[in-house]
């Protein structure tokens, strides 16, 4: 005997019905069949929300006839679709539960109230009008199959609306089934979820439910009482994940796992088979497969006892789950300590309330213990905990009852956990490297879990971190691009050029929002950068930074860049709230850096607080390694005692071409020309960029200075305005000639070059002409080439240089590029 459940998303069209069906024959030519269906998809919340409108006084008539609608349209589609299947005859057969349905809403209303018999035998009609319709198919399809009614076979006590099965008295009620001298079909059919409640001693059966997951519950009842080699689940996924595939989006598939693990993830709240229906089969050694009817040719998860082949190429954690909407109760005070029965207090005044606890953790000095319940009763268990308490709370042996609301538990799972070292230690990294703080701490005896209570907001980034660490997963990054001009424009397409490569390397960048001057376009899947020009051109709307901050605090994405490759004035102010949403930044603008000191601290300090990353490496030398390089220096102990720099590409090209017997117009419109300088020449010719840089780097070095404390020594002679406009300097500059000609003629005496760029010396930065010889690393520079040159108490007599290219779209893009990767984490775990 095979026992196969099918869930509501299989049985929630024609077709899908019509799919479930060939499964079950399919099974059925090899053996004889159990089957368990669910209700339509969405008819059990739709009679949840006919009780509740209903007990307002709503017409009944109005749910009965949607109702009924969703079954006539199925079986009409049947009928079109499967040679034989009469919908008329379906529909008769049903109608018995649509008028009964009626009548018990129609009470409902009238009454104000829904007694919990009335309930049962409401929420067990999606079930009940299922059933039919399956076996309607199956006969079209030549299928010995007989409809069997759940109520006469599963018996539960207890709680009416969720029983708990008298697995005996099943067992003997289908003992002649199991027997195969009950009937002679092949296909043994159940409806889910209903069953015969008994009350009490003598009491008659009435109908009841099987509470949570209870069609999964009545095939694990079925599967053990008929004797079934295994049980199978079919849902709308190909099996269980290492995490839930909606939280973590590279969450594996896990092949077999322990009945104990799957217990575990399941009540901490993974979508996994609940420990109810996992119990009946574990007892008896029956398999449990989580199928896929929507591709019916996935493995699937195997459940059982193992052990399994595919442990040997697992790690020792099977998933991770996330248990949302807790509260964390804490009684705490020094009467704790010492006082034999205070923990029996506590639990027997939670159970006496009828309220379970989900997890528990005590303090190795006894001064306190915690324990979390689902939050909807935090306030319950707080009022019965004063009232067993009061007496000691009023003497102040025990402190107020604390409760912390909004929580989540975070568990890891696996029975080759307690084989591992390092297990904890790598868990409690994971969550470090997001900043999350862990509330409380629980490991079970078999150390086949480990839990952290978190705050819930933190819930699903907990999940991400954890899984990345345990399963090296594909690292995410996720960049909101403001600013598409020349370098932005040039770094989205690395960007598109190079994910397959980096995906190769467990790398995903996904571009989530693009602004540039045309608008900005928002995907929160990801933006396909194909064709992302004509996106933004067509479909931009009004860029809207605080949309972004907005959204990434609402979702909080694992590893969220910002990067501003505007040259803005007005962005870089907006840094500090990027920062605070947790947010890195990578940026080439040199703006908030050469912002007062006071805003530089205060952006580094931000970064550090929320534990992101404010990237700039490209403010200084495009592409050419000085940040980093710098403060890796300066980090070792090293210092700076002098700087000298040629930081323009635009200044570097003209002055090398006064060493060739240029003139200076000459030089300057032939720049201009190659588009090397800005616009207007004056913008580089001022020195103002370099004089950014220059402060950039000092700041770096350690240095307490502001822009305007900066030497500024003018490349032009006194007499020479710069007013007017751009044309009007173009014009003049010919008058310049004559100035640079000479002191070019005297330095070549000298065997000297001049060069314009920033020194730094004495504690003093300036900006200007530097008269340099052949033994000087920036004689030779020229061309468009930067360099710069550090003498540090390490690198004296001979400085440290670094030279090459500091200018150009590729470059600075790539530089860009480069900051973005260093914000993927490589502290990844073995495991």
């Amino acid at each position: 005997m095979l026992t196969l459940k099918f869930g509501g998303t299989s049985m929630g069209s024609a077709r899908r019905i019509l799919d479930s069906a060939a499964i079950m024959v399919g099974r059925a030519r090899a053996d004889r069949i159990s089957v368990v269906v669910s209700a339509v998809a969405g008819v059990s919340n739709k009679l949840q929300e006919a009780i509740d409108a209903c007990e307002t006084g709503a017409n009944a008539v109005t749910f009965v006839q949607e109702i009924r609608r969703v079954h006539v349209e199925i079986c009409s589609e049947l009928q079109s679709l499967c040679t034989g299947f009469s919908a008329d005859n379906v529909l008769k057969k049903i109608e018995v539960h649509f008028t009964e349905l009626e009548r018990l809403l129609t009470g409902v209303a009238v009454f104000g109230e829904c007694p919990n018999s009335v309930h049962c035998r409401i929420m067990g009609m999606g079930e009940l009008l299922c059933a039919p319709m399956v076996e309607a198919v199956l006969v079209t399809q030549q299928q010995r199959v007989v409809l069997l009614d759940s109520r006469k076979f599963i018996y539960t006590t207890g709680s009416q609306k969720e029983g708990e099965p008298d697995y005996a008295r099943c067992a003997e009620a289908l003992s002649a089934y199991r027997e195969g001298t009950a009937s002679s079909a092949q296909i043994l059919l159940f409806p889910g979820f209903i069953c015969s409640w008994i009350g009490g001693s003598g009491a008659k059966p009435m109908m009841g439910l099987l509470g949570r997951n209870g069609s999964d519950f009545s095939a694990a009842i079925v599967g053990a009482s008929l004797g079934s080699k295994k049980v199978e689940f079919w849902t709308d996924v190909d099996g269980i994940y290492t995490a839930d595939p909606r939280v973590v989006k590279d969450a594996i598939l896990v092949k077999d796992m322990s009945y104990e693990e799957a217990m575990e993830l399941s009540f901490f709240g993974s979508k996994v088979l609940h420990p109810k229906t996992l119990a009946p089969l574990a007892a008896k050694n029956i398999e449990a497969w989580s199928l896929n009817s929507h591709n019916p040719s996935a493995r699937g998860t195997c459940i059982g006892r193992g052990p399994f082949e595919s442990e040997k190429e697992a790690g020792p954690v099977r998933g991770i789950s996330c248990l949302k909407d807790c509260a964390m109760i804490s009684v705490s005070g020094a009467g704790m300590k010492g006082r034999r029965g205070m923990a029996a207090r506590i639990f027997a005044a939670v159970s006496n309330a009828g309220i379970s606890i989900l997890l528990i953790t005590q303090s190795s000095s006894e001064y306190t213990l915690s324990f979390c319940v689902r939050r909807s009763f935090a306030a319950a268990v707080q009022d019965v905990l004063k009232a067993e308490f009061a007496l000691e709370i009023s003497g102040r042996f025990i402190n107020p009852i604390e409760v912390h609301e909004d929580c989540a538990i975070v568990s890891i799972i696996g029975d080759a956990m307690k084989e591992k070292l390092g297990v904890a230690g790598t868990f409690f990294d994971s969550l470090s490297s997001k900043a999350i703080n862990i509330l409380a701490i629980a490991q079970g005896s078999s150390e086949r879990s480990i839990s952290a209570v978190i705050k819930a907001v933190d819930g699903d980034m907990a999940v991400r971190a954890a899984h990345q660490f345990f399963f090296n997963t594909v690292q995410s990054i996720q960049v909101y691009a403001f600013g598409a001009g020349t370098i932005g424009g040039t770094m989205l397409d690395q960007i598109y050029e190079q994910h397959d490569a980096l995906l190769e390397q467990g790398i995903d960048v996904r571009v989530m929002a693009i602004a540039n001057i045309d608008g900005m376009i928002f995907n929160a899947e990801g933006i396909d950068l194909s064709d992302w020009r004509e996106q933004v051109r067509k479909h931009g709307t009004k860029t809207n930074l605080d949309e972004i901050l907005a959204f990434v605090h609402e979702t909080k994405p694992f590893n969220p860049v910002f990067v501003d490759c505007t040259a803005s004035y007005d962005l870089p102010e907006r840094y500090i709230d990027v920062l605070k949403a947790g947010m890195n930044i990578a940026t080439p603008n040199k703006r908030a850096n050469s912002m007062s000191m006071e805003f530089y601290r205060k952006l580094r300090k931000t970064a550090n607080d929320m534990h992101v990353r404010f990237l700039y490496e490209t403010n200084v030398g495009a592409g050419l390694p000085i940040i980093d390089t710098l403060q890796n220096l300066f980090k070792s102990g090293d210092r700076l005692t002098a700087f000298n720099g040629i930081m323009s590409g635009s200044l570097s090209y003209i002055f090398g071409k006064l060493d060739e017997g240029k003139k200076f117009s000459e030089a300057v419109l032939e720049a201009k020309e190659l588009r090397y300088t800005e616009p207007d020449p004056r913008d580089d010719l001022k020195g103002t960029d370099v004089a950014r840089k220059a402060l950039i780097i000092a700041r770096e070095a350690g240095m307490e200075i502001e822009l305007e404390d900066i030497v500024m020594n003018s490349i032009f002679p006194e007499n020479f305005s710069l007013e007017g406009t751009t044309e009007e300097f173009l014009q003049k500059l010919p008058e310049l000639d004559s100035y640079f000609a000479e002191k070019m003629a005297a330095l070549k005496k000298q065997n000297k070059v001049l060069r314009m760029g920033a020194s730094i010396k004495a504690g003093t930065v300036s900006v200007g002409m530097l008269e340099v010889g052949p033994d000087d690393p920036l004689y030779g520079v020229r061309g468009g080439e930067n360099a710069f040159v550090f003498t540090t108490a390490r690198y004296t007599p001979i400085p440290l240089t670094v030279r090459g290219y500091g200018a150009g779209a590729g470059v600075t893009a790539a530089g860009v590029f480069g900051d973005i990767l260093r914000t993927v984490s490589w502290n990844m775990s073995s495991f």
